[in-house]
């Protein structure tokens, strides 16, 4: 079987979905949706296409990677060591998020546009850099994995077995074994 199963197609162009939520690409409805109006380069365009495949690797492997808790664990003590660094510097209330929010391991709107647009990446990359691959993982255990995912697979995975370690061995395990063996 294999590990990217139910990715009928890759589509590049101007996509409403995509413009709504101001994304440059996205695994919808088993298809692979990428902008060209965003993306400047085929590095860019090589990353989001790895990472939307990273998606769909986890819906098709998710009780592999989550069943012993491990990954998810990881990510909530990172989840944790943020929400500490943040609330010395923002006030969470007067933004509409509580500690909650940083715990939550699903992905939340209003969660990922606090990161993004109050707190901003580059300052998540200043008050942590040794937390996540990407500021972007922060918003859910799920874009955790996709980030992990195309680091490892993409910048050959350094930087994720010293920031994710039981991240990075649970990749690397799912890809020795031959049932997920990624081809």
């Amino acid at each position: 079987v294999s590990s990217y199963v139910g990715i009928n197609n890759v589509y590049f162009g101007e996509f409403d979905i995509l413009k709504k939520r101001s994304l440059t690409a996205l695994h919808h409805k088993d298809n692979i949706y990428i902008s060209s109006e965003e993306l400047v380069s085929e590095k860019e365009i090589l990353d989001d296409l790895v990472h939307e495949f990273a998606h769909r690797f986890e819906e098709n492997n998710s009780e592999k990677i989550y069943e012993d808790g491990k990954i998810i664990n990881e990510y909530l003590g990172k989840m944790n060591r943020l929400h500490d660094l943040i609330v010395q510097e923002y006030d969470l209330e007067e933004h509409g998020v509580t500690y909650f929010d940083f715990i939550n391991t699903e992905f939340d709107p209003v969660f990922d546009k606090f990161l993004y647009k109050v707190v901003g990446y580059e300052k998540i990359v200043n008050l942590a850099p040794t937390l996540f691959i990407r500021p972007y993982a922060a918003t859910s255990v799920r874009e955790y994995f996709a980030t992990g995912f195309e680091d490892y697979y993409l910048e050959g995975g350094m930087q994720l077995k010293n920031i994710s370690p039981i991240l990075h061995s649970r990749i690397e395990l799912l890809e020795k074994n031959t049932d997920f063996k990624i081809t």
